[in-house]
């Protein structure tokens, strides 16, 4: 009895030597799982063949060298050696539901614990709204949602013309749905909503298209333009709105039909989808033709319109009269006075020269004088030393 026990104890630490692997593998791909038997004696005592066995199923996938279940991509790789058995389980093209935990056991003995871990690439299965396109009028609420699986699970993040939103999420426990809300949509949000769901294998990508309905919004370029009488006035009127306006046209003011007096050209083409450019030619031949102008245009949202003014120009005379009249003019008289003053100026000039004149000569015969008095006491007072 005791040897009974000594021998089982021998078998358990030789077998449980094994430790649990796990393998990971790609989808489409080809794994082996092997399972080595290494006493040769256990062969006489204990006859039972070494079996594969998948535990989440509880299914038998293999008794020795024989697959038995129904499945073409399963197969066993017997190695028989002097010291060894061989029965490597091989699994050609693996296919998602081949993820779980397979056992090779030789009776009661596991010899074998594989964790075969399948990678899935992400992939998306639903989402909303399914034609992929959204409109929506400007102002509301819109929502979009995607749904995705793989393994490892997916992260989903959202765009937005490009910019992340991962501010406007909310994400469904359980289902791995994600849901993006955009509340108080405007035209500026209309264009791309992405959805990326990524793994460590690999990313793919919903692509939404979000059209945005608004009012007609319009572009010109000035709201003041001057123009003379007889001039040919060119206006140039833009309009963007979702949908294309029905009504776009030059209208004066309270005034339901279109302008028609005075219009030379008009011309009316589409800028891109949801734009169009007006653009009219008035001769101005009348000054009934001068003042305010509005371009209006009307969709199904509703309408709207644009001002601007046709001012005249006009050359006003007044400046220069009222500069002729305070401006002194250059008579006769006052040339005859302006002469006579130059001539006093002249004279007066003249008197101080000869003043000066004079002076000079006086100055010269006092020095004459005063010279011949010195040379007359030189004479005299040498005649007294005699």
């Amino acid at each position: 009895m005791l040897s009974i026990v000594i021998i089982t104890l021998i078998l358990q630490q030789f077998y449980s030597t094994y430790q649990l692997e796990t393998i990971q593998t790609a989808l489409s791909s080809t794994v082996e799982l092997a399972c080595s038997l290494t006493n040769q004696n256990i062969e006489s005592t204990n006859p039972a063949k070494i079996v594969w066995i998948r535990d989440d199923q509880a299914d038998i996938v293999s008794l020795d060298s024989i697959i038995t279940v129904r499945d073409h991509r399963l197969s066993i790789l017997s190695m028989n050696n002097i010291d060894h058995q061989d029965r490597i389980l091989r699994i050609t093209n693996i296919e998602e539901q081949d993820h779980g935990l397979y056992r090779c056991i030789h009776g009661d003995i596991t010899l074998n614990e594989i964790f075969l871990d399948v990678l899935v690439p992400p992939r998306i299965i639903s989402h909303s709204p399914e034609h992929m396109r959204m409109t929506v009028r400007e102002g509301n609420d819109v929502q979009f949602s995607c749904t995705a699986t793989g393994h490892p699970t997916p992260s989903i993040i959202w765009h937005v013309n490009g910019l992340l939103k991962s501010d406007l999420v909310t994400m469904i426990e359980g289902k791995n749905e994600s849901i993006l809300i955009l509340r108080n949509v405007s035209r500026f949000d209309a264009g791309r909503v992405d959805c990326s769901a990524s793994n460590t294998l690999s990313t793919v990508n919903r692509q939404f298209l979000l059209y945005v309905k608004y009012k007609p919004i319009f572009t010109i370029p000035f709201q003041l333009f001057h123009f003379r009488l007889h001039d040919s006035a060119t206006i140039i009127c833009q309009v963007c709105s979702i949908p294309l306006p029905i009504i776009f046209d030059f209208f004066r003011p309270k005034q339901s039909d279109p302008i028609s007096n005075g219009i030379k050209e008009k011309s009316d083409k589409f800028i891109n989808q949801t734009c169009r450019q007006l653009t009219i030619t008035i001769y101005l031949n009348d000054a009934s033709l001068f003042g305010p102008y509005v371009c209006r245009a009307r969709n199904s949202l509703g309408v709207n319109h644009a001002e601007f003014i046709l001012k005249e120009i006009i050359q006003s005379t007044k400046r220069m009269k009222y500069i002729t009249e305070h401006r002194p003019s250059i008579t006769l008289s006052m040339i005859t006075n302006l002469s006579s003053t130059l001539m006093i100026n002249n004279e007066n000039e003249s008197s101080k020269r000869n003043i000066q004149l004079n002076n000079k000569i006086i100055s010269q015969k006092n020095q004459s004088y005063k010279s011949s008095i010195s040379i007359l006491l030189l004479i005299i007072l040498s005649f007294i030393m005699i």
